[in-house]
């Protein structure tokens, strides 16, 4: 039967009249509620605190500061804020680029804080406080490493030093060596920091090494890896038949990821050393200048890739023509059996690349790296 139009308003109607009703509210609220603004509290030189002024502040933004280069932890806004204050390390001096930032962008243009004669005058705000350094980071790092390398794609005869398994496709080493880094100018949380770092490779050809004994204590120690550390380590350094030496200066300028699990610093390096073969007429240079990254933090921390060019007398004489790609993983075996949290697998390959057709390298390294500051702490 059909519906009575005088019963009553239909569904449809009811819908349009609530939305024409509802829009002007809607429209209402968002003209009541002006956009939150920020600004900086004028400057002076000498000041040691920096106050961010709040506009219409919405609760949960992320305020912070970057002055120069170096950017202030972020503070979060609560209802009611006003103004949020930051303290810093050094005070302000002429000339310095200071603005504010909120969840992480910029939302004012720098602001220049004046000379005295500017409107620059008065007393400095605030105290400056030096950042805690009791508990940074020791700027000095060293460790052990144990591990094999396998020195595919090498030359089988370079520099005298003749392969016992030439014309196979795979040579392998047993090597041991010793790592540093020393951070000679910066802090933990410097923006820009230099390090040292040093490295010695020897190595002891896996066909040199008799593991045929039928009384496995007749048999070197490296024949096992359950053999001591230390003894492992005394036999690759009395029969070594290759050493290599180099010392880099790392200089880390950028990082990638700040306040992420895996953070990464960006760096420039120069690598200097060399190589020495058993029975070579002589040492044989081998230098590159490379760019990279390198895990700050997180499970990785240590990792890195760099990319560069060099020499390496090695195998083209004094071209610098050469391509270095160095990449290395490393992780903790902490939670590995019967292994402590001094020690770290490592996994790198090291590609030295003529470009032409000279001879190439492809090397793979893997083993364990023993930080020497925790081994030998009580």
């Amino acid at each position: 039967m059909p519906r009575d139009r005088d019963a009553g308003a239909s569904p449809w109607t009811i819908a349009f009249v609530l939305i024409a009703l509802a829009g002007p509210s809607q429209a209402t609220k968002a003209v009541a509620q002006p956009a939150s603004t920020l600004t900086l509290k004028p400057m002076k030189v000498g000041d040691c605190r920096v106050v961010v002024q709040l506009t219409n502040p919405r609760g949960g933004d992320a305020i912070g500061i970057v002055i120069e280069q170096t950017r202030y932890p972020e503070q979060t806004v609560i209802a009611g804020d006003s103004e949020l204050s930051f303290g810093l390390a050094i005070p302000l001096r002429r000339g310095f680029r200071v603005r504010a930032t909120r969840n992480g962008e910029d939302v004012l243009p720098d602001v220049v804080v004046p000379a005295p004669a500017d409107g620059g005058g008065g007393a400095p705000e605030g105290l400056c406080t030096q950042p805690d350094r009791a508990n940074e980071d020791s700027p000095f790092d060293a460790s052990a490493y144990l591990g094999t390398v396998v020195d595919t794609f090498a030359p089988d005869s370079v520099g005298n030093y003749k392969n016992p398994a030439a014309g196979t496709d795979q040579k392998l080493r047993k090597i041991f060596g010793i790592d540093f880094d020393y951070r000679a100018a910066g802090h933990d949380d410097s923006p820009v920091q230099l390090w040292i770092n040093g490295e010695t490779l020897h190595g002891v050809r896996t066909a040199d090494i008799d593991c045929s004994a039928a009384d496995a204590k007749n048999r070197p120690p490296v024949c096992s890896n359950s053999s001591p550390f230390p003894d492992r380590a005394k036999y690759i350094l009395e029969h070594a038949e290759s050493l290599e030496a180099f010392v880099s200066p790392r200089l880390e300028f950028a990082t990638l990821q700040k306040g992420t699990e895996a953070p990464a610093k960006v760096y420039v390096t120069t690598r200097l050393g060399f190589i020495a073969l058993e029975q070579a007429p002589r040492v044989f240079r081998s230098f590159h200048t490379a760019v990279g990254l390198l895990a700050d933090d997180g499970t990785f921390a240590g990792s890195y890739v760099e990319v560069g060019v060099g020499k390496n007398e090695l195998f083209s004489g004094t071209s610098w023509r050469r391509i270095k790609i160095d990449g290395l993983l490393s992780f903790s075996l902490e939670k590995a059996l019967r292994i402590t949290d001094s020690g770290r697998f490592f996994v790198e390959m090291l590609i030295d690349n003529d470009l032409r057709d000279g001879a190439d390298s492809v090397q793979t390294f893997f083993g364990v790296d023993v930080d020497l500051k925790k081994a030998f702490t009580p």
